[in-house]
């Protein structure tokens, strides 16, 4: 037995609370079936007879907007089939590689045409200090999902969190309807933040790819030469039909996969890293280090679910290097990365 089957996890049934009733969940779950089970909301009803309760009234500041749509994706988080770390090939120990799973993906104005294709993780939402975010959100999933943004400042209706019965229209936007989250972005918001869903089966639905990255820039500070964005997580077999786990950056597993970074010495180099899963990882680069916010020097950073940080440099080592999450299982089950210095 080698190393990747003896850390490899049997796909089991996960008992989940979904919308406070207890269900076990495995890959073959039909959660739309379970979604109809949930009842609809008050507020959430009365919003369904009555668009205009879905819509802001006033918004205020410079207005940044997006149109974003969750949606199903087949989605391959190892499309090479291989581990270019190890040279070794994956398809033994994972199986089927391909899934059905859950993305954002980002519209036009309106919704007039889809800029891209559905990703894992969503489309990068930035913004600066002194504007106010609009997200016009569209959902063609068969559950009720929402936007939940970390950072930025919003009032109770713009939570988009599932509260059971006194529940917003934007906590349970149901298939084929929208809403328009409202979100402010003053001083002290600033930093690398993260969205996600937040609805009755958030967790479910976090784990199948409803995530993306949320940026509040600091008008003050020069952007960077290279700029990356990594999610840290996870495709289980509980979810997926999968052999094993495949513990992902960014919606990949194993190095090759995983989003290969570029840079040149003498770059300003930033990396936001952030967590989307149930586990604590560490962020580590090759051949680099960092100044935190206290002077202290790292070169391995902790965070746990949910976590977002940034670490930053001028660039000064050329080479190939890995970049990965030091958990070692975590490592040898696919969360590593090449950072190539020219």
């Amino acid at each position: 037995m080698d190393r990747r089957n003896f850390l490899g996890m049997a796909g089991g049934a996960l008992l989940c609370t979904i919308a406070g009733k207890q269900y076990k969940i495995d890959s073959n779950t039909d959660l739309g079936a379970l979604a109809k089970k949930i009842e609809v909301p008050p507020k959430v009803a009365a919003a369904n007879r009555d668009v205009r309760l879905t819509k802001a009234a006033d918004i205020s500041g410079i207005r940044k907007e997006y149109w974003i749509q969750a949606e199903p994706v087949t989605w391959n988080p190892v499309p090479k089939r291989r581990d270019q770390m190890m040279g070794t090939s994956i398809k033994k120990t994972v199986g089927r590689t391909k899934v059905q799973a859950y993305a954002y993906r980002l519209y036009d104005k309106d919704f007039s045409k889809p800029l891209g294709p559905a990703t894992i993780p969503g489309p990068l939402l930035d913004v600066t200090v002194g504007d106010t975010l609009v997200v016009n959100f569209r959902n063609t999933l068969p559950i009720p999902v929402t936007m939940h943004p970390h950072g930025a400042f919003y009032s109770n209706e713009m939570d988009g969190a599932y509260k059971g019965y006194w529940t917003d229209p934007g906590g349970f936007v149901q298939k084929g309807r929208t809403f328009q989250y409202v979100w402010e972005c003053p001083e002290g918001t600033q930093g690398s933040w993260h969205y996600h869903d937040h609805g009755p089966l958030d967790a479910t639905s976090v784990f199948k790819g409803l995530f993306g990255p949320l940026i509040i820039r600091d008008p003050d500070e020069p952007l960077p030469d290279r700029e990356y964005f990594l999610a840290f997580h996870s495709f289980s077999p509980t979810f997926f039909p999968l052999k094993s786990m495949l513990s992902s950056i960014n919606g990949r597993a194993y190095t090759g996969n995983t989003p290969t970074l570029r840079a040149t010495v003498g770059d300003d180099v930033a990396m936001h890293v952030y967590g989307m899963d149930n586990d604590f990882h560490t962020f580590h680069i090759h051949g680099h280090r960092w100044k935190e916010p206290d002077g202290t020097i790292v070169d391995n950073k902790t965070f746990g679910p949910a976590d977002s940080f940034r670490v930053r440099w001028i660039e000064d080592n050329p080479g190939r290097w890995l970049y990965h999450c030091h958990v070692f299982t975590h490592l040898a089950s696919g969360m590593s990365g090449w950072y190539i210095v020219d």
